[in-house]
């Protein structure tokens, strides 16, 4: 997941990273990946801390992506991330994320919830998130999408899968 994830944050990058002046070109490609790897690892974060449902619903597309609250916090990780390992300024880095993270979430729930677009899909994202712990779930029935075949048995509720998730 975090390739694909990496090739789109490159593809939303231009204005906020590439184009910006405030960051050198040599520092673009560390930006890109600085960003991905925040992201990812602020996801994972949230499902460690017992907020995989909320992260379920965010990628799920059942919450909206604007003025939800985990992206607010995907933000302020990634501001935080491109002060401390690439020394971006506050307000730059404020603005790189604010107007780069929200796409880029937008852009990862339209992608998962096509049906078309085999790049991403719930269950494989969430398997990176946690390591392959969740594989034993199918987390898009759970949505409302197509059980696994041959799922017959009765599946855990939410909460009972991201305690296990989550190691409670």
């Amino acid at each position: 997941m975090f390739d694909e994830l990496l090739k789109l944050v490159s593809n939303e990058s231009g204005e906020q990273i590439i184009n910006n002046p405030q960051i050198p070109n040599e520092q673009n490609d560390a930006a890109i990946e600085t960003t991905t790897s925040s992201i990812m690892d602020s996801l994972k974060g949230q499902i460690a801390g017992g907020n995989g449902a909320d992260v379920l619903s965010l990628l799920g597309g059942q919450s909206g992506v604007q003025g939800n609250p985990m992206v607010g916090n995907l933000t302020s990780n990634v501001t935080n991330s491109l002060m401390d390992k690439l020394g971006v300024s506050n307000p730059v880095a404020k603005q790189i994320a604010a107007s780069l993270v929200p796409v880029v979430i937008g852009k990862l729930v339209n992608r998962t919830n096509d049906p078309n677009d085999n790049g991403f899909d719930i269950n494989s994202i969430f398997g990176s998130l946690t390591g392959g712990k969740s594989d034993q779930f199918n987390l898009g029935g759970l949505l409302g999408g197509q059980q696994n075949q041959g799922q017959q048995e009765q599946s855990p509720d939410l909460g009972s899968i991201f305690n296990i998730l989550s190691g409670k």
